[in-house]
């Protein structure tokens, strides 16, 4: 039989169903209503996998797939793919998807400022077509570091950078090690704060994606120290300057990975010596011209702000 008649015969089983319980509902027990409903569900779910002829006779882990595929880098609602899947457990298929097939698979618990990331729990976003043949052995090394109590949630993202240097790792994979809603935060601060070389593309890196991370190397560019930017002010700070080096011009589009130099704040007057974490007293400067200014070869321009 084509593949059309039979979607015709599903849509006409599914009309007679609806029929069926308009004409009896107001004779009918609260459980025989479910029941019809049932009946009704089940008939729709078989529409649903018929949608696509090509993808009927999969599974619905790679029912899933091809749909997500087909519609990169658009928010796709739960709704959709429990049609597209047939099956209640959607999102298992999802998580299999993401941790054993590699695929960057966006959800609500990965929301971050930084990237602009505001998926609802029900909201799933595929990042690339292709998946990442390294994701597998990173979810495995996540899901060891998450299960480890000490250290706190900045203390597990760490740990888990460090056992990915020089990896792209996504925010959903921080937000899992962590196992904490403001992981987005505690990334910043471990920049910001404790002086990792931790790229994005919101710090000059644009051949990272919104929602991935790279630790450069394990060595610090700057000793720890408390000076705790609000993320609001460094967000000013780097449109104001346009994301552009004031020191030498550096900017994005010049990135080259013989040069992969990344976007930082730096205080005008020193945070040690009360330096305040305010617009007026911040600048953008590349990596490179940062060491040169705390190691005393480069000094700042006065009234580099004009």
């Amino acid at each position: 039989m084509p593949e059309s008649s039979k979607i015709e015969i599903l849509i006409a089983e599914v009309e007679e169903k609806l029929a069926h319980f308009k004409r009896e509902y107001k004779d009918l027990t609260w459980r025989e209503k479910v029941l019809l409903l049932v009946n009704v569900t089940g008939g729709v779910r078989k529409l649903g996998k018929s949608a696509n002829p090509a993808a009927a006779k999969l599974g619905s882990r790679e029912r899933l797939r091809i749909y997500l595929q087909e519609h990169v880098n658009l928010i796709i609602s739960a709704k959709e793919l429990q049609v597209v899947s047939g099956i209640s457990e959607y999102a298992r298929r999802i998580r299999e998807l993401r941790v054993q097939d590699g695929f960057k698979i966006l959800t609500g618990i990965s929301n971050d400022p930084e990237f602009g990331i505001t998926l609802k729990p029900t909201q799933y976003l595929l990042l690339n077509k292709e998946p990442d043949n390294t994701a597998a052995r990173r979810w495995h090394i996540a899901n060891r570091i998450r299960k480890q109590t000490k250290g706190g949630s900045k203390g597990r993202i760490l740990r888990y950078l460090l056992e990915n240097v020089d990896q792209v790792v996504t925010t959903e994979e921080l937000a899992y090690v962590a196992k904490a809603t403001e992981f987005g935060r505690r990334v910043r601060e471990l920049r910001t704060e404790e002086g990792y070389p931790i790229a994005t593309q919101f710090t000059g890196s644009p051949d990272l994606r919104m929602s991935e991370y790279v630790l450069e190397n394990k060595d610090r560019i700057a000793k720890p120290h408390d000076r705790h930017i609000p993320f609001e002010i460094q967000k000013i700070v780097y449109e104001r300057d346009i994301a552009t080096c004031r020191l030498c011009k550096w900017h994005r589009k010049k990135w080259t990975r013989r040069d992969p130099r990344i976007l930082e704040l730096h205080h005008i007057q020193e945070h040690a010596r009360g330096g305040a974490n305010i617009a007026r007293n911040l600048i953008v400067i590349c990596s490179k011209c940062h060491d040169e200014v705390h190691a005393g070869r480069k000094r700042l321009p006065r009234n580099i702000l004009g």
